[in-house]
């Protein structure tokens, strides 16, 4: 199951959670980079503990913390079958690493554990190291980047003596210096299973370097060991070159990014004589130069195993490029030469060209020196003024702020035609919403305003209403997600009591809570125009609720009412209950995701038996059961009006089902019913089919999540094959197989109606997708079929793309996390030539190798409507990237392209590079997590600099270091598309984020900047504070799990104090403690656009916790503050909630 990077909210990984736990044949789990907090963690453990299939589960990037580690500790301690567990980045400390520490002295099965980039610490790695000492199954752990230091190197050492089954460890990133590497050491001289250890951007040098040399010696089983961009100079080369000279087991020994110069380089030369197991040797960026080189190249005549010598970044001229040259002649051995970004002349080149048996024709680069000048564009507002025709004006989502808002308030005074305005998620604030407000006062044309998603409170939401009072036009506002609470909503029912023109209000996902709700409602009894009112997601619970159902007794405008994500309690629903049974206006009420029970729904139905307007009613996410589901079915009945009844996760079972496929056969009105997440199993599906073969009105049935096998599809289809009016089934997530699946596909044959099938997660073989392959060629009303997360193969691929050829009608066929290798895309890419209707194809997770990408590329260059094309997790490598990258030159209709996860490397990213420079419809082009080196962005980023669509790019998570950013920085000067660049988890430290930071204050268009994970410093953030004083346009801004403390913090807070974009800062687990972060809360009482600040797993004690609360107290616009994962302690809570008190814009406070 591969949901990773899928943006899932709480609700989806509740109906996750429930799929995973009925499912009985779940292997895989890739939850990764989502929003999986400590309780979903909880359940998802719970479900571990009783299940017998999963082997393996990824939670890499979410935020589980200690609690959700414990919970899966508690976990690993019964489960049998999990053999791979990654937590990388979650959050996790102390605690934490202690409860997988006692979970991993009873766990037998777990093989493969990542806690790579956590918070755990030296403390924590005892707890660790102590189960390592009798547990006898973990063979590879991950600690990278948790602060270990010597102490904890320490505590590996002492494990490393017992351990008899690790066999891989990777260490870096840890602050380990020569005394950690020295116990290391005495570790590896009686370990006898350790295969590869990663010790690489560590302080090591002299005398800890020299000691692991010496345990090298002794040491019989290590092959593998990573020492880059560690403090090594010639003095540790030399121990190190000794230690070749008797070792008989390393072959890889990676010394890159150093500080060995020609000496060193000259003592591992006269190592490599007589050394005969090294086979590939690093030394890139160091200070090897023209004399070591020669020696260097004499060496591989001598040692006729060597395959892969690495020394780009070094200073390397004509003579040593020659001495190579002359060596590679000779030597038959060497496979891999790395020379790269070396200072290399046409003479060295030519040379090495010539050993190579090529003779290159001399090109001269073009390296555009010329910039274009921005065009600077008047304020629209000034020519709005004088515009006679311009009716509606949509700027949503852009970075309109002060000045902005101010030139379109002065323009709706003057303007004359213009009547809907849309500035929903831009950067308005109380100042601006009051500048809106006093032309709303004069405007006489405008009709509806949409201020969506801003970050308006209390205050500005009193000046709205005041204008309402006086405004005669204005009929439609929208405030949903902003920072509002119970005075801003009793304002606008003030306004709405004085002036009733209004015809729709929108709410929702404020905090009004009960007092705003009754306020409210007190208006609606005399209000005779509002329509439309979405009070959802607003903490009303039973007061306010109650207010609201009385006032419905009495109002008669009313159609439209959404209160779904409250805290509504069965009690008030009583109120709901009888005023249904009087009001007559309602048509729409969402109740869905309360606290309602089964008696909550007897009284709904029974006032539903006399109401006769109520066309939709959603009681989804309740728990009403099967008594619930009863008193409706006894509704529907005799009910002649209700239209749509979603009922999904409710715990109904068959007994309910069946009441309520019973009603469907008088009921003459109902055309969709959502049963999805309940448990009817195939006893409730055979009520339902009997029902469906009469019923006549029901167009739209959902049965997803519901524990239907075989049996339940063949009913299904039996059913379909004489039922006329249904044209949408959703069954995903079920277990009808093949059997099931081929009844479906007989049904299709003859149904003449169902246009959507959705049959993900359904255990079909290629047997059950050549049965509705078979029907795609007969059938011709079905539009969308989904098969993802089944087990089709490539004879299941074919039948569906032989199918295409003649098929008419199917616009969407997603086989996302099937087994389609390369003759199944080739079928498939073949049928898409003749089949013209698909602008969406999603493989992902499938075995896609070159082969397979080619043929699909071969499509791109013909294909005239597809316009995303994902592709990630699979293995299309560098040849794949070359195809896709040539299709994407002729391409022009493709404006999404996902690459995520497919061995790419250099030579891919530069074939899509020269892809970028002439396609002119990619607009986003994702290729995380690949292995992706400075040359290749390098290349991307000289793309950029012409390039004029892209505004979306994610280079996250490959091998780009400071060179490769200084050429993405310098393609920012002049770009003027991108908007979103993600650098996550990459090699960048103070000199690259210089350059970054440089490039944004001339850039005018990047508003988001991920650089969560790298290697900045407090002189990293000095430069990013700079240009927060100039920069105008980016709004989000990721500094998250880098080492910056309290200069770089209060560098930061200098900015904030005169910065009016920036409105998302993450800072968390870096080493703010008391300066930077006081200096940060001082800033919080001036700045007025910060809404979301993240400070968790920081060193802040209560001190610095008071001083933040503090200026909560003064702050206007944060609505989330992220302090876990430190120090506090009541002290600190309770000076928090004493600034709760005053504060009126927090609405989500981490601790």
């Amino acid at each position: 199951m591969q949901l990773a990077n899928s943006e899932l909210d709480y609700l989806d990984i509740e109906i996750l959670l429930k799929q995973i736990e009925i499912n009985r044949s779940l292997t895989n789990i890739d939850l990764s980079h989502n929003r999986i907090r400590e309780e979903a963690a909880k359940a998802l453990a719970d479900i571990l503990k009783s299940n017998k299939t999963i082997i393996n589960l990824q939670l890499v990037s979410n935020q589980i913390y200690d609690k959700g580690a414990e919970a899966l500790g508690n976990a690993l301690k019964v489960n049998k079958t999990l053999t791979t567990l990654n937590l990388r980045d979650n959050g996790i400390s102390v605690n934490g690493a202690d409860a997988l520490g006692d979970a991993l002295k009873e766990n037998h099965t777990l093989t493969n554990l990542n806690l790579a980039y956590n918070r755990i610490s030296h403390e924590g790695i005892e707890a660790i190291m102590n189960a390592l000492k009798v547990n006898h199954t973990l063979t590879i752990l991950n600690l990278a980047l948790n602060e270990i230091s010597d102490r904890g190197a320490e505590a590996f050492a002492d494990a490393l003596k017992v351990n008899r089954a690790l066999i891989n460890l990777d260490l870096h990133r840890n602050r380990i210096t020569e005394k950690g590497a020295e116990a290391l050491a005495d570790g590896l001289k009686v370990n006898q299973t350790l295969t590869t250890i990663n010790l690489s951007y560590n302080r090591i040098f002299d005398p800890g370097a020299k000691i692991l040399a010496d345990a090298l010696k002794a040491n019989q089983t290590l092959n593998t060991i990573y020492l880059k961009s560690n403090i090594i100079s010639d003095k540790e080369a030399h121990a190190l070159s000794d230690m070749l000279t008797v070792n008989q087991t390393l072959t890889t020994l990676h010394l890159g990014e150093n500080q060995i110069s020609d000496k060193g380089a000259e003592a591992l030369a006269d190592a490599l004589k007589t050394n005969q197991t090294l086979t590939t040797l690093h030394l890139h960026t160091n200070q090897i130069s023209d004399k070591a080189a020669e020696v260097l190249s004499d060496k591989p005549e001598v040692n006729q195993i060597r395959t892969t010598v690495t020394l780009r970044d070094d200073q390397m001229f004509e003579n040593e490029a020659k001495a190579f040259a002359n060596a590679f002649r000779h030597d038959p051995t060497i496979t891999s030469l790395h020379l790269a970004d070396d200072s290399m002349l046409d003479f060295g080149i030519q040379a090495l060209a010539e050993a190579l048996g090529v003779r290159p024709t001399p090109t001269v680069p073009n390296f555009p020196s010329d910039r274009i000048s921005d065009i600077q564009n008047e304020i629209f507002a000034d020519k709005l003024e004088a515009h006679k025709i311009l009716t509606t004006l949509n700027l949503e989502h852009n970075e309109i702020s002060d000045k902005e808002v101010q030139a379109i308030a002065d323009t709706l005074e003057v303007n004359k035609t213009l009547t809907t305005l849309n500035l929903a998620r831009n950067q308005i604030y109380n100042k601006d919403a009051q500048a809106l407000a006093i032309a709303l006062k004069r405007n006489q044309t405008l009709t509806t305003l949409d201020l969506a998603h801003n970050q308006i409170s209390n205050k500005g939401t009193e000046a709205l209403a005041d204008a309402l009072k006086i405004n005669r036009t204005l009929t439609t506002l929208n405030l949903s997600c902003n920072s509002i609470f119970e005075r801003g909503a009793e304002a606008l029912a003030n306004a709405l009591e004085v002036n009733s023109l209004r015809t729709s209000l929108d709410l929702g996902h404020n905090e009004i809570s009960d007092k705003g709700a009754q306020a409210i409602a007190d208006t609606l009894k005399v209000n005779q125009t509002l329509s439309t009112l979405n009070l959802a997601r607003n903490e009303i619970s039973d007061k306010g609720a109650k207010a609201l159902a009385i006032a419905l007794k009495v109002n008669q405008t009313l159609t439209f009412l959404d209160l779904q994500n409250n805290h509504i309690p069965h009690k008030a629903i009583q109120a709901f209950g009888d005023a249904l049974k009087v009001n007559q206006t309602l048509t729409i009420l969402d109740l869905a995701t309360n606290q309602i029970s089964e008696k909550g729904a007897e009284t709904i139905g029974m006032a539903l038996k006399v109401n006769q307007t109520l066309l939709t009613l959603d009681l989804s996410s309740n728990n009403i059961l099967d008594k619930g589901a009863e008193a409706l079915s006894d509704t529907l009945k005799v009910n002649k009006t209700l239209t749509t009844l979603r009922l999904w996760y409710n715990q109904i079972s068959e007994k309910g089902a069946q009441a309520l496929a019973d009603a469907l056969k008088v009921n003459k009105t109902l055309t969709t019913l959502d049963l999805s997440l309940n448990k009817t199993s195939d006893k409730g599906v055979e009520a339902i089919t009997d029902t469906l073969k009469i019923n006549a009105v029901l167009t739209t049935l959902s049965l997803s999540s519901n524990q239907i096998s075989e049996k339940g599809g063949e009913l299904l289809a039996d059913a379909l094959k004489v039922n006329e009016t249904l044209t949408s089934l959703d069954l995903k997530c079920n277990k009808i197989s093949d059997k099931g699946a081929d009844a479906l596909a007989d049904a299709l044959n003859v149904n003449k109606t169902l246009t959507t099938l959705n049959l993900l997660f359904n255990k079909i073989y290629d047997k059950g997708a050549e049965a509705i392959a078979d029907t795609l060629k007969i059938n011709q009303t079905l539009t969308t079929l989904d098969l993802a997360e089944n087990q089709i193969s490539d004879k299941g691929a074919k039948a569906l793309a032989d199918a295409l050829k003649t098929n008419r009608t199917l616009t969407a066929l997603n086989l996302d996390g099937n087994q389609i290798t390369e003759k199944g895309i080739n079928a498939l890419s073949n049928a898409s030539k003749f089949h013209q209707t698909v602008t969406t194809l999603c493989i992902s997770q499938n075995q896609i190798f070159e082969k397979e990408a080619e043929v699909l590329a071969n499509t791109l260059k013909v294909h005239e409507t597809l316009t995303t094309l994902n592709l990630e997790h699979n293995q299309i490598y560098d040849k794949g990237a070359e195809a896709i990258a040539d299709a994407l030159k002729v391409n022009e209709t493709l404006t999404t392209l996902c690459l995520k996860d497919n061995q790419i490397f250099e030579k891919g990213a530069e074939a899509l590079a020269d892809a970028l420079k002439v396609n002119q419809t990619l607009s986003t082009l994702c290729l995380w997590y690949n292995e992706i080196s400075d040359k290749g962005v390098e290349a991307i980023a000289d793309a950029l600099k012409v390039n004029q669509t892209l505004a979306t790019l994610d280079l996250s998570q490959n091998q780009i270091s400071d060179k490769g950013v200084q050429a993405l920085a310098d393609a920012l000067k002049v770009n003027e598309t991108l908007t979103i660049l993600n650098l996550e988890y990459l090699l960048i430290s103070d000199k690259g984020t210089e350059a970054i930071a440089d490039a944004l204050k001339v850039n005018q268009s990047l508003t988001s900047l991920e650089l969560k994970w790298n290697q900045i410093s407090d002189k990293g953030a000095e430069a990013f504070s700079d240009t927060l004083k100039v920069n105008q346009t980016l709004t989000n801004l990721n500094l998250g799990n880098n080492i910056i403390s309290e200069k770089g913090a209060e560098a930061l807070a200098d900015a904030l104090k005169v910065n009016h974009t920036l409105t998302t800062l993450y800072l968390d687990g870096n080493q703010i403690s008391e300066k930077g972060a006081v200096a940060l809360a001082n800033a919080l009482k001036v700045n007025q656009t910060i809404t979301s600040l993240n400070l968790a797993n920081n060193s802040m004690l209560d001190y610095e916790i008071e001083a933040l609360a503090d200026a909560l107290k003064f702050n206007h616009t944060l609505t989330t503050l992220h302090l876990n994962g430190n120090q506090v302690s009541d002290k600190g809570a309770v000076a928090l909630a004493d600034a709760l008190k005053v504060n009126e814009t927090l609405t989500a406070l981490y601790l």
